[in-house]
């Protein structure tokens, strides 16, 4: 059986007519697995099967009732046996039973269906034994396919529930998915239904206290405040299960937790269950990354940040952990200046790929800052544009080489401009230059250096020397080449006597190279001749959005 390979055929009959029970056992199984190849086994074993199927020993009987249920062209007599082991007296025979219901309709799915199987397997639902009760839903799901499965109405969901503690592990689960395809009619019916699972929200088994919130959650779709009452419940239980430090388990509960959406009130003061711990496998660290967040608040943030820092330079979850800090630092302001303080350290790390996992932080806590803050960032720029003249454009000649950018001057209201401007640490944005200025890493990343220098223009002196360097990229990408003029343009808003002849030669560049580096050129200076307010509004949008109006500027 182990090599797959075929016994004769006058072994077989011998071997069955064994009064060994391991050895009738093991035939049975060997004719199943072979009858479908072997047409001679249905004609020379029928009789002994028959025979063994009324057999005193319950293993003997089942075995044979499934050996029996697989033989094609014997479907009246497997008919027989198959409905009298659902009503055998050994609860092995009726489960035995109810799995050949479904050996015997692959072969002849009329025979089931009109011979009262159906009706046999929907009683035994009611069995005394959890597992024929499992195999008899089992079987019916697969039997009746096509109509949609196993019908739940009342009388059965409310049996099912009430026995639901009786089953093992994998049944009360399978059951528990089962019951979502019932809706209660009435709030009475509801309650009800509800306190029957409070016994399973105090389950030790993962894959329970799951199917139980998936099925808590179904039922009360309509009444969305007792979720946080059921959140209180279950927490003692993910405790206990995260606390086993299995990481399989582990894991499977983080996931799910992380897809109950907000649940820092109830298990922020218990965040010590979340933290990474070294000997973690590196996907359960990923998966406490990013978890963390969602566990935070003012009170143990920072704990939170120290927790993280280590593992913001380990080979694994480097980019989760620093993730984890971008996230952390947009719930305080203490969060984010411990944050930033771990940033500049990472800044400058040797290992390239760690120092673009904190541009991309970076970058993230910029662009959370209040809306208000960005609207000065904007009257910031818009105020420092206005500084360059009408005669300094006037300046640029009309050549092939250079595009002639529009006035810069604007009046700005001066209740914006009197707005104080976010701060940056001098240390920041030291690390910040140094981490753009090295070349390994605008090779690596060069779109991620373009966001940046555009984002933090106000604030980097080099900005300009740097996309003067970069600007030899836009041959290698037609997207790199548009976010050079992205980055360009927001320079050029921040600082324009430094960057208009640059900005000058990139967009002329950019106009004859055909695609989105055109047209991304052509909205831009068309909004740059309509005045830098325009300009400014308009990189204050996000890329996506951008790249919209892109394609509507092609049309």
């Amino acid at each position: 059986m182990v090599e797959g390979t075929d016994l004769p055929t006058s072994d077989i009959v011998q071997l069955l007519a064994s009064h060994d029970t391991l050895a009738k056992k093991l035939t049975c199984y060997h004719i199943t697995n072979k009858c479908s190849t072997n047409s001679d086994l249905a004609l020379l074993t029928a009789n002994l099967l028959l025979r063994d199927a009324s057999d005193a020993n319950p293993s003997v009987r089942s075995a044979s009732i499934s050996a029996l249920a697989a033989l094609p062209g014997l479907e009246e007599s497997s008919v027989r046996a198959v409905t009298s082991a659902l009503s055998d007296q050994s609860a092995v025979v009726r489960r035995a039973g109810a799995v050949a219901c479904v050996r015997l309709y692959s072969h002849a799915s009329q025979s089931v269906l009109y011979c009262g199987l159906v009706d046999s397997l929907y009683e035994g639902l009611r069995d005394s034994d959890p597992i024929v009760i499992t195999n008899c839903i089992l079987a019916l799901d697969h039997i009746l396919q096509k109509e949609g499965g196993v019908v739940v109405n009342k009388n059965i969901a409310h049996y099912l529930l009430g026995r639901i503690m009786q089953f093992s592990e994998c049944n009360a689960v399978y059951v528990l998915t089962l019951l979502l395809r019932y809706a209660p009619k009435s709030e009475e019916e509801l309650i009800l239904l509800l306190n029957g699972l409070d016994e399973l929200f105090l389950s030790k088994a993962s894959a329970v206290l799951i199917a139980t919130v998936k099925l808590f959650l179904h039922w009360t779709q309509d009444h969305p405040h007792l979720k946080k009452d059921m959140l209180e419940m279950i927490q003692p239980s993910v405790c206990k299960i995260l606390s086993q430090n299995v990481p399989e388990i582990s894991y499977f509960m983080l996931e799910f937790l992380s897809t109950l959406g907000d649940i820092q009130k109830i298990f922020s003061s218990h965040y010590k269950y979340f933290l990474v711990r070294a000997k973690d496998p590196g996907y359960l660290k990923t998966r406490k990354l990013e978890v963390l967040p969602l566990v935070s608040t003012e009170c143990n943030v920072c704990c939170l940040i120290e927790e993280v820092k280590p593992y913001c330079s380990d080979y694994q979850s480097f980019r989760s952990a620093v993730t984890c800090l971008g996230a952390l630092a947009q719930v305080s302001p203490a969060a984010c200046e411990l944050c930033v303080s771990i940033l500049i350290t990472l800044l400058d790390a040797p290992t390239e790929r760690v120092v673009i996992a904190a541009l991309e932080c970076l970058l993230k806590v910029f662009n959370s800052l209040p809306m208000e803050n960005k609207s000065v960032c904007i009257s910031k720029e818009l105020a420092l544009s206005s500084q360059l003249s009408v005669g300094d454009a006037d300046t640029l000649e009309h050549t092939d080489e250079s595009v002639p950018l529009p006035s810069t001057s604007t009046d700005t209201p001066k209740s914006e401009t009197s707005k104080p401007l976010p701060e940056l640490p001098q240390d920041l944005t030291k690390a910040v230059t140094r981490a753009l200025s090295r070349g390994t890493v605008q090779e690596m990343a060069p779109s991620l250096v373009l966001r940046v220098l555009g984002r933090l223009a106000l604030y980097l002196d080099s900005a300009p020397d740097i996309l003067q360097r970069m600007s030899s990229l836009s041959s290698s990408s037609k997207a790199i080449h548009a976010d050079l003029v992205t980055a360009a343009v927001r320079i050029f808003l921040s600082r324009p006597a430094q960057s208009q002849l640059l900005l000058a030669a990139i967009l002329s560049k950019a106009l004859k190279t055909p695609g989105e580096p055109a047209s991304r050129a052509a909205l831009v200076y068309s909004a740059l001749l309509e005045g830098p307010a325009n300009a400014a509004l308009l990189l204050g949008a996000d890329i996506h959005h951008v790249a919209l109006n892109t394609h509507d500027c092609e049309g």
